[in-house]
């Protein structure tokens, strides 16, 4: 017998069915004692009571074995990776890559948290309780398709504290200078980005770098004020100061520091 959250699932939903079978031929039943009953037809309600009886028992039986068919522990499921394996499992099935790496899980842009004590899962900013393999992945699919990008905020915000930051870098350096800017480390600027708690808590590092991808992907992107942008590698950063994100395919994009350029005339 496969024992797997979606054959439970299948099966809890067969029997259920068998439950609102007996539940319609009881309601059937009571809706025609009161049909008889406000018409006064006295003599046929007794031989329609009869029945009841045993068809509440018939109700009652197949709910108890419907209650009991699932025994699934959603939340030990969620923590032993069970429950992570058959999710990748059907995301490969419906075409979806599920990225689990370093003890994160991604759909790009969408990152993903198991939340064993709910259960759920966390999708983005979102708890989603339907734990179903299939459904779920299909609401994944759905929501990659939907999710937007402010490419023109996201740019100001990063310019705005990279504007704060470079002068520390390089002293004399101004947001109307001409030519490259000096390298500022990314984590420098999530760090300024989220200096309060909340914003922390509502903008990880992880999402920090889906969008520094979804950013690099813009051809010729500018600020406002004409600054293009352009993120240096760099082979000896290690640890906290290397930024990690996986794209729809798995491939790994890693991002350390930024820069910013300006042309032309100062303004």
């Amino acid at each position: 017998m496969d024992n797997s959250f979606e054959q439970q699932i299948t099966a809890l939903d067969h029997l259920l069915a068998d439950s609102e079978k007996h539940g319609k031929a009881l309601l059937a039943r009571v809706r025609g004692l009161r049909k008889k009953a406000v018409a006064g037809e006295l003599a046929s309600l007794a031989g329609l009571f009869d029945p009841v009886p045993r068809q509440v028992e018939q109700f009652a039986a197949s709910i108890e074995t419907a209650r009991d068919a699932l025994r699934y522990d959603a939340a030990a499921a969620l923590t032993d990776g069970s429950y992570l394996a058959e999710l990748q499992a059907e995301a490969q099935a419906q075409g979806v890559v599920l990225t689990e790496r370093d003890g994160r899980l991604s759909a790009f842009p969408l990152l993903l948290k198991l939340e064993p004590r709910t259960p759920g899962v966390r999708i983005g900013r979102k708890l989603e309780r339907r734990l179903r393999p299939s459904l779920l992945i299909a609401l994944l699919r759905q929501a990659q398709a939907a999710t937007g990008f402010d490419a023109a905020r996201v740019l100001g915000q990063l310019f705005a504290v990279y504007g704060i930051l470079a002068r520390i870098v390089q002293p004399g350096w101004r947001a109307d200078s001409l030519g490259d800017g000096p390298v500022v480390a990314l984590n420098d600027i999530h760090a300024a980005l989220t200096v309060l708690p909340v914003a922390a808590a509502s903008y990880p590092r992880e999402a920090f770098a889906v969008d520094l991808l979804r950013l690099n992907r813009l051809p010729d992107t500018r600020t406002s004020g004409g600054h293009r942008f352009s993120l240096p590698a760099s082979t000896g950063s290690k640890g906290r100061d290397r930024l990690t994100v996986y794209d729809e395919t798995g491939g790994e994009h890693i991002y350390v520091g930024i820069r910013f350029s300006r042309d032309g005339k100062p303004a």
